[in-house]
Order: structure tokens, then sequence, then C-alpha cells
């Protein structure tokens, strides 16, 4: 996150012109495994390259860049793995987390972004196929490589909605653009009444599956393929989770929707939002939501992140009430939750 308090100054619009450089070398090292190359000890160019199948001298080049940005220790031709990388960046390793870089740096990110002056001039997406399409292939990576905030995020939503659901009779939870899946799978994890129902596109439900397989879920979930604004749940529901996807959609398009899915809401049920939100603070203490709202411009027609604020009108207008808002500190998620009366 940069310091907005420092001043404008030629060093730090150099650090933003360059920034790039970064996340090519980080993404190229990744695809190419040398962290996995040098997860025995340390080894010399030659080595490295003999182990990935690659040039001498393009994969000398690349370690010593490596070496410069901190991700590689050179000791004369010798290079071995800083403090760290073997747990997050050795595909073997329970910490692995390379593959993020699908997401975070995702192809589709890298070249639309490109165009960002000409996408503001237009107000939205310049693609034909956008993340509101069927086949975008972002979402399928997006599912399947989890982010730093996965997890917590949806523990984060178990232990919001767990205390209440003591409470009910039943737990049955309806995942809207599931993704993979985790919001509702860590619920039922947690509570052995809990079924979970997986609304999205049928190649990312592939992938959810796979995700509730090795929760040991796969006979308390069911699958629903289709878009969420015309597919039929079918069913009756005591939570609603709608996980990092109203902001694909302007605020009346969700408030069509949560109008919609209220009707399959059990009296006393819950809808929960969770995700990034804007608008409510200053800028700059929300630096990663307000560069995900580019990429929302950039993606969609109309979407947008919304404020806690928004949120809670849009599942006002669905007629839902004892309206919350709930955050930790220092974790970019936040939750907003309705009750049906």
């Amino acid at each position: 996150m940069p310091d907005t308090d420092a001043p404008v100054s030629r060093e730090r619009l150099l650090e933003m012109m360059t920034a790039f450089k970064s996340t090519y070398l980080l993404r190229a090292a990744i695809r190419l495994k040398v962290f996995d190359a040098l997860a025995a000890g340390p080894a010399d160019p030659d080595d490295v390259a003999a182990i990935l199948r690659t040039d001498p001298r393009g994969t000398r080049v690349l370690l010593r860049a490596l070496a410069a940005a901190g991700l590689l220790v050179a000791e004369g031709e010798q290079f071995s793995l800083p403090e760290g990388a073997r747990e997050l960046l050795v595909t073997d390793s329970p910490q692995y987390s390379g593959g993020i870089v699908n997401v975070a740096a995702s192809d589709w990110e890298w070249d639309t972004m490109r165009d960002l002056a000409d996408v503001v001039r237009h107000g939205g997406t310049l693609l034909d196929t956008n993340g509101e399409s069927p086949d975008f292939p972002y979402w399928v990576d997006f599912a399947t490589h989890l982010t730093f905030a996965t997890l917590p995020g949806a523990r984060f939503v178990a232990d919001t909605v767990l205390p209440w659901a003591k409470e009910r009779d039943s737990l049955d939870i309806l995942d809207i653009g599931c993704g993979h899946g985790l919001f509702g799978f860590t619920l039922a994890e947690q509570d052995p009444r809990a079924t979970v129902s997986c609304l999205d596109w049928p190649q990312v439900l592939e992938v959810a599956k796979g995700h509730a397989e090795r929760a040991g879920l796969a006979d308390r979930v069911r699958y629903l393929p289709g878009d969420a604004f015309e597919t039929d749940p079918d069913g009756e529901y005591d939570v609603i989770v709608l996980g990092n996807f109203l902001s694909q959609f302007s605020a009346r398009r969700c408030i069509d929707l949560v109008r919609r899915l209220t009707g399959r809401l059990r009296p006393g049920g819950r809808v929960v939002v969770v995700g990034f939100t804007t608008g409510d603070r200053p800028p700059a203490r929300d630096y990663h939501a307000h560069m995900l709202n580019l990429l929302m411009l950039a993606w969609t027609r109309e979407g947008e992140l919304h404020s806690p604020t928004m949120y809670r009108k849009i599942l006002a207008s669905a007629g839902l009430t004892g309206l919350e808002t709930a955050e930790r500190p220092g974790f970019p998620l936040r939750i907003v939750t309705g009750h049906r009366a």
C-alpha cells in the first residue's frame, strides 16, 4: 500500500511507472518453477537451466533479477532461497501461494488494463467476453487459486452466521456466484446440519465441486448451473450468501436480484453480503478496494464496489430488517447482513 502522506515526487512516480516489472518477474519465475528448482539447495544458473530445461543465458539473467528483487539470495554464481520462499513459493508446500498470481496478476487483467484510459472514456468494459459472460475464463482461475483473503473471509462469514444459526431448526445455505464455494463450505464444515446449494457458471461449479469433495462435503452440496439473474434456485433457505458478487453490477440490478432471492428466504432467514467496499472512508484506507474497483470498471458494464450504506439500502429495499455491518481490524472484507421478518 503506498504512502499517501508522501509528496508526489520523481522517485514516487518512477516507482509507480516501474512496478509492473516486479509483477512480470514474479509471474515468470512462478510459471517456470524456479523456486522448485532451488528447493533442494543452492545451485548455479547452468544447473537451474538444466532442471528447468531453459536457456542458460536467459536463466542467468532471470536469477540475477530475482536476486535484485529480494526473491533469491546470490553468493557469487550460487543462488538459493531466502527466508519465506520455501513455504510460499515451492509448489509442494502446504502454504504454497504462487498460484494466486493467476488471480492477482491474471492474463485477462494484464491485457485489459493497458486500455484503462479508453475504458474510462467509454465508462465501462470494452471486452466482448467480459466479467458477466458465461465463458469468462478468469472466474475458473478465481475459484481454483484461493487468494490471501479467501479462507479468512470464509471464517469471518462463519463466525458471523453460526452463533445466530444455532437457534434455528435448519441451516440450508444458498451461495450465489459461489466461485470456490468456501463461504458456504466453511459454514457446513462447522455445522453438521448444514447443506449448501452453489449457483454459478457450469465450469466454475466443477472447481467448487473439487473443493467440496476435499472438504468431505460431497453429500451435502448440490450445484445449480446458470445465471444468477435467471436461474431459479428452487427451494427455501436459511442463509443466502452473496460473496464478492454484487460489485459486478449496478445498485439497481443488485436491488432486483436481492428482491427476487428474498422470496426464497425462510422467515427469520438471513442474507449475507461479503466483499470489498468503498465510499465511506478516505480512499487511502481502502487502497486495494479502489484498485479492484478499476477492474470492475474495465470488466463489467455497470459494476462498481458499493459502500456498506448502499448495501444496507439494497437489503432494505427487499424488506430485510436488522441490518448490520461487521468488519475486522486490518482485514479488507466487510460483511453486511439483513433478516427476513
